[in-house]
């Protein structure tokens, strides 16, 4: 069953005319905000089913959200996104930060969870990032800090753009995680 959902990009893409689109390389900051002592593990992002979709979905102007047949994500959103965000934060913050499970014996210091409400926007217009992050310590299980996101971007032409645009929301995303973990203020 996965090996058939992962080829599904591919088998749509041989069977029409479909693009595939990839998520562009993280744009690093300025320098470090600091270090996740213990390191950081980052959960699955949690997505709303139609940002699932390996179709790009689209906010189109009367507001309905359409999923382009023509343009697919050329890995499962999900994975793609949680990927970028992982990559994200390494470029943010010094110390180990990985994907679950954790690859070490050690438990990491935290964990964080993406839990996202909305991911949707149109080309060339405003992309909406929005939903709640926590993270939590794996020793105790308890909640160390939880904090809602609403984050907008402008999205480029076409579905690059929209795909783009989800890539750029997730960096200042991890801006805003990366300061709650070092204790600098978020904004």
């Amino acid at each position: 069953m996965r090996r058939t959902f992962l080829a599904l990009p591919l088998l749509l893409a041989a069977c029409g005319s479909a693009d595939l689109y990839l998520t562009p390389p993280v744009e690093a900051p300025g320098g470090r905000m600091g270090s996740v002592g213990g390191g950081l593990a980052v959960a699955d992002m949690s997505l709303p089913t139609y940002a699932e979709a390996v179709e790009v979905a689209q906010l189109g102007p009367s507001g309905a959200v359409t999923l382009d047949k023509n343009a697919l994500w050329a890995d499962t959103p999900r994975r793609a996104l949680t990927r970028h965000l992982i990559a994200a934060l390494q470029a943010r913050l010094s110390g180990q930060i990985s994907s679950e499970p954790w690859p070490a014996f050690d438990p990491p210091a935290l964990r964080v969870e993406v839990f996202v409400d909305r991911m949707i926007g149109g080309p060339e217009g405003p992309f909406t990032f929005a939903g709640q992050y926590v993270l939590v310590s794996p020793q105790s299980g308890r909640i160390v800090s939880t904090d809602r996101f609403a984050i907008t971007v402008q999205a480029g032409a076409g579905p690059q753009g929209v795909v783009d645009a989800n890539a750029r929301a997730v960096e200042a995303l991890a801006d805003q995680i990366a300061a709650r973990v070092t204790g600098r203020p978020i904004g």
